[in-house]
């Protein structure tokens, strides 16, 4: 189930898919961490999470020592994680940071720079009845985090008018509902395409199927490795 994109004597960094928990907990049968347990061999220890329906790469360590410290290098500003995603509609500006505060209380300092790659969905494949924003589309969008809030990424582009397919809890639920009946959309359109800590490693996580099959829908859709 995983796919390893590095490994060394402290640390690896695997292809989490879609849909399977970063760790275990209440009504989880399986996880990131049962599953390198039981395929790899190692006990991990998770030096940063994906949510569950995120996809892409995932930082684990082979002790505690480890996870300390990666934990603490990804603090290096030279440092970072690259997320894709498609979201209904797209961004005012091409490329800018988001700044508003989150946290439980709204009072935590939440940085997200994001870039507009690409915008399409003016024509559609088949017969839909999909009741979408044509006028508006969809749109490919890349994003680094500079800070690590909670669901930043996504509660970002919600306060921001262009909510992230698929998201069950900040996103547009009329259009989740529509894509998951006509086009089987099952998980968020979120992607964890890029890992980096300078020296010691930069890894890149492939496609995701779920974004393959998404994109194949529309003549107009763009090619993420073109960007």
């Amino acid at each position: 189930m995983l796919k390893i994109l590095y490994e060394d004597d402290e640390i690896l960094v695997i292809d989490k898919p879609a849909g399977l928990p970063a760790q275990p907990g209440a009504g989880v049968t399986s996880s990131v961490v049962s599953v390198t347990e039981k395929e790899l061999g190692i006990r991990p220890f998770l030096v940063h999470r994906l949510d569950k329906e995120t996809c892409g790469c995932m930082l684990l360590a082979k002790s505690s020592a480890a996870a300390s410290r990666f934990s603490a290098l990804l603090q290096d500003p030279r440092a970072g994680k690259t997320y894709y995603a498609i979201c209904s509609g797209s961004p005012r500006k091409a490329g800018g940071v988001y700044d508003e505060p989150l946290g439980r209380n709204g009072d935590e300092e939440a940085l997200t720079e994001y870039r507009l790659l690409a915008q399409f969905g003016s024509a559609r494949i088949g017969r839909s009845r999909l009741e979408l924003p044509w006028a508006e589309g969809f749109s490919l969008l890349c994003f680094r985090l500079r800070t690590g809030r909670m669901h930043q990424i996504r509660r970002h582009c919600s306060i921001h008018g262009h909510p992230i397919l698929g998201d069950d809890k900040y996103g547009d639920f009329r259009l989740n509902r529509s894509l998951k009946k006509e086009y089987t959309l099952r998980h968020i359109l979120l992607w964890a395409k890029k890992l980096e800590v300078p020296g010691f490693l930069s890894a890149v996580s492939p496609l995701p199927d779920h974004f393959k099959d998404f994109f194949s829908r529309f003549p107009d859709a763009p090619n993420p490795e073109d960007y």
